[in-house]
């Protein structure tokens, strides 16, 4: 739509702009006339393909990337949460059992990121 709208614009500047050298008859001050009447016309597509809006693109992706930082601190405070709940003698078997270099072999079952019951295949 915008192509068709962007094409009918300058149609109609072209047309306009033999229209009025001729009918005004001002011969080499039709190109002055072309020069000026061109700029709005630049203008106006420049806005109508949203040219000036590239801050608003930035300011999009700068809140995705805050809802991603969001989301890992939520997962951070998370997990702290759950670790300041642990006893010292839960913690001390948590840490032994990571620290084991065969942990990843013995695990049946994790957790995903979204909360699912993942098994071991």
């Amino acid at each position: 739509m915008k192509a068709l709208a962007t094409l009918i614009m300058w149609m109609v500047y072209l047309a306009s702009l033999g229209f009025l050298g001729q009918t005004l008859d001002l011969g080499a001050w039709v190109i002055l006339m072309a020069g000026v009447l061109m700029i709005p016309l630049i203008l106006i597509n420049l806005a109508m393909w949203e040219a000036f809006h590239g801050t608003e693109k930035q300011a999009n992706s700068s809140q995705v990337s805050n809802q991603a930082d969001s989301l890992e601190k939520r997962k951070r405070d998370r997990l702290d949460a759950i670790l300041r709940d642990l006893s010292d003698e839960q913690l001390a078997a948590l840490k032994t059992r990571l620290s084991d270099p065969n942990f990843e072999d013995e695990v049946l079952y994790m957790l995903g990121d979204d909360g699912e019951l993942l098994t071991k295949r």
